[in-house]
């Protein structure tokens, strides 16, 4: 039995059960592309994060939520959001927390668990992007599953005795496994061209990068048996499936 989850170009079928709700969030990363963010974000609650609002705002989608302190929005589509009609949680820009961080605080607070697909978070600078995915990664153990995603990037984490089956028309052309623990337990991949068998792989030596699937494959097999372990699926820009 799995428990799935598919995103436009790809459906990703987990052992261990996925929280009730789904969220869709925007950040202020590079911007996905907007036929594949419709389809994301049809009939899910859709979350703006700060600057995250032009990602809305292209794509014609009103936002359920928004927030942020608004310091990376132009003052335009900031008023545009405001004008919406729909909760806006404003924080001022000196604070502890990120807005992405808040965003994740306030998922918690509302759902209790969720699963929280992310996009706008590729691209742009880099200790945006790391902060973003190693707070991601620190909510796993919390109840918020997070997968940032968009059409040519996706990055999601298992964690003890968990296993996904990923499946796709158009296969991922990289598939990395990056372990976030001082060490991931027992790694095996199956259905690429290096494939691991109970591997052990540790975070200060990240070998296990730019792997493919084999040719006319449908299907890859990742699971870990202790730690937590980050899956990364790339499609070239020029060749990205939309769904």
């Amino acid at each position: 039995m799995g428990y799935s989850l598919k995103l436009p170009q790809t459906e990703l079928m987990f052992k261990k059960p996925l929280p009730a709700a789904t969220l869709v969030m925007t950040a202020g990363g590079r911007p996905p592309e907007s036929e594949w963010f419709l389809q994301l974000a049809n009939g899910l609650p859709l979350w703006c994060i700060d600057s995250g609002i032009h990602i809305c705002r292209q794509a014609g989608l009103t936002p359920d939520r928004i927030i942020g302190d608004g310091d990376s929005a132009s003052p335009e589509a900031w008023a545009w959001g405001k004008s919406l009609g729909v909760p806006v949680e404003v924080y001022p820009k000196d604070k502890d927390y990120t807005d992405f961080q808040l965003a994740l605080y306030r998922a918690k607070e509302m759902h209790g668990t969720a699963t929280a697909i992310v996009s706008g978070i590729w691209g742009g600078r880099f200790d945006h992007a790391f902060s973003n995915i190693q707070s991601l990664a620190g909510w796993e153990a919390l109840g918020i599953k997070g997968i940032a995603a968009d059409e040519s990037e996706v990055l999601f984490f298992l964690s003890d005795q968990d296993t996904v089956r990923i499946k796709a028309e158009v296969m991922p052309d990289i598939i990395s496994l990056l372990s976030l623990s001082d060490c991931c337990s027992d790694v095996t991949i199956a259905g690429v061209r290096w494939p691991l068998q109970k591997a052990q792989l540790q975070r200060s030596l990240p070998y296990a990068i730019s792997n493919q699937p084999l040719a006319d494959c449908r299907e890859v097999s990742v699971s870990v048996t202790k730690g937590l372990l980050a899956v990364y699926l790339q499609w070239y820009r020029d060749k990205a499936p939309v769904g």
